[in-house]
């Protein structure tokens, strides 16, 4: 999934899907860090016991597809981009309980220089999993996805400098833990270099030797520069701030059964949030309708995340099975639809959404179905300001379906990173066929209008899928501002 939380511009440039000059074997360098982890609660002890702030050296190897030579004014991909952290496992050991599955998130911050000007990027969304180490083997987080495209407006040679690396590691027991990262003292922390020759007559616009005057950086000009933070044509995020965290009761009756009877253990969760945007299908009228549109005004997902947690063990193959569920909230705005009635009538409404409580699962059954990502809720349709041919149809207050039905979307996970979904930190696709029952309070003046719109849109098979962004959780100054996802892909399939 496809970050737009901010790209590094240089020279007068806009970051796009872009394109390499040049193929590259992917290439590797291996950076060392010095890593703190903040005073957090000690689960072995008294709830009121914590744990010391500790420090601690990882060595970071991060590997991009970046070309050899580029060209001035043409998007440069840098990705998928894999961040590979080491971590001694010592300084982890009591927060992070042994054998356990981990999931993790990683944020690091790149400085691209050029001709003596440089802009700041963030390589945000890179997600992965494994298992904590059982005895004293050094801890690997491995992590995977793609970046911002850079694009530079004159030749010169490009250098792009690892900054602050944040890691967000949550295990199924306990509290989640954040290590804040930055480039060890003297270490060099250069990522690599890429050329941009000049053509006939081309110089660069500004000299090497020339600094970039202060307030020049980060979206502001100077000499005819302008830094920006990403495509101008895709959306934006606001700067917002997180609501409170959902509470109630996980629906787990979608996710896929224990083997056994389950331990379950509930946890106090984080405050997190995030923008789920996409697509919901009516299959009679062979159409789509935008759902939280990122062009207009979308709404937040509130966020509690990992506050429930349920393990056992396969009686067959003695394998534990785990499933973590977050609760989430999402008041959608209203959607614009337009479709053909009855394949040749246009028809124009507003759609609203009732949205209960949402419970995301995330899991691993530990045999062939591998791991699994499920979302399900409740909901209810309303439809106002209907015009069929551009003449208004009255269809009163209350038009709305008979009843809430459950829409329930799924994900794959998998560990190489190919999977829709990596889980609730790091977002990703999910997607599900729901069944829209009959209307009622459809219609005034003593017109009866259930009928029609039953016949037009009720019925089973309708596609809905959901594109969830990383979360951002100001309890742990992790991802923020939330960022924006990409729409799904209109060609919709569902399981």
């Amino acid at each position: 999934m496809a970050s737009v939380a901010s790209a590094a511009l240089v020279a007068g440039l806009l970051s796009g899907s872009g394109s390499r000059a040049d193929e590259q074997p992917p290439a590797s360098v291996q950076l060392s860090y010095a890593c703190e982890l903040p005073t957090a609660a000690n689960a072995d002890a008294s709830p009121n016991a914590t744990q010391a702030a500790a420090k601690l050296a990882a060595t970071v190897k991060v590997t991009t597809q970046l070309p050899a030579t580029a060209v001035a004014g043409q998007p440069i991909q840098a990705g998928p981009v894999q961040v590979e952290t080491v971590l001694p496992r010592a300084e982890l050991a009591d927060r992070l309980p042994a054998g356990e599955e981990l999931t993790s998130e990683a944020t690091l911050a790149v400085e691209v220089r050029q001709n003596g000007q440089k802009a700041d990027a963030t390589w945000s969304g890179l997600s992965g999993r494994t298992d904590m180490p059982a005895d004293g083997t050094d801890l690997v987080l491995a992590h995977t996805g793609d970046v911002p495209s850079i694009t530079v407006g004159s030749p010169g040679e490009i250098e792009l400098i690892a900054g602050d690396l944040t890691l967000l590691v949550a295990s199924a027991s306990g509290a989640p833990t954040t290590a804040t990262c930055s480039p060890a003292e003297g270490a060099d922390s250069r990522l690599a270099k890429v050329a941009v020759p000049g053509g006939p007559g081309t110089e660069p616009e500004q000299s090497p030797s020339e600094e970039t005057a202060p307030g020049e950086e980060n979206g502001q000009s100077g000499d005819g520069v302008t830094v920006t933070p990403g495509d101008e044509d895709e959306p934006k995020a606001a700067d917002v701030t997180c609501g409170e965290k959902p509470t109630g009761t996980p629906d787990v009756s979608q996710a896929p059964p224990p083997p056994s009877t389950p331990s379950v253990s509930q946890l106090p969760g984080f405050q997190a949030c995030a923008y789920a945007v996409g697509l919901a299908t009516v299959r009679k009228q062979n159409g789509s309708m935008i759902i939280n549109d990122p062009s207009a005004t979308p709404a937040l997902m509130d966020v509690a995340a990992n506050v429930q947690v349920a393990s056992a063990d396969d009686p067959v193959t003695t394998e534990t099975w785990t499933r973590f569920d977050s609760l989430g909230r999402l008041s959608l705005p209203e959607a614009d639809s337009t479709f053909l009635g009855f394949g040749f009538m246009p028809v124009s409404a507003k759609v609203a959404f009732d949205t209960g409580l949402i419970t995301i699962s995330t899991g691993s059954t530990r045999n062939a179905e591998g791991a699994y990502a499920v979302a399900t809720f409740f909901q209810t349709l309303r439809i106002r300001s209907v015009k069929v041919n551009g003449t208004a149809l009255p269809v009163g207050s209350d038009c709305r379906t008979k009843k809430a039905f459950r829409v329930t979307l799924r994900g794959t996970i998998n560990d190489d990173g190919s999977g829709s979904y990596t889980n609730v930190l790091a977002g990703g696709l999910l997607t599900g066929k729901v069944t829209i029952p009959a209307f009622t309070g459809c219609g005034a003046g003593g017109e009866n209008l259930n009928p029609l719109f039953t016949a037009a849109i009720s019925g089973p098979d309708n596609v809905i899928a959901m594109n969830q962004a990383p979360v951002c959780s100001p309890e742990l100054q992790f991802g923020c501002p939330p960022v924006m996802p990409p729409l799904p892909p209109l060609k919709l399939s569902a399981p």
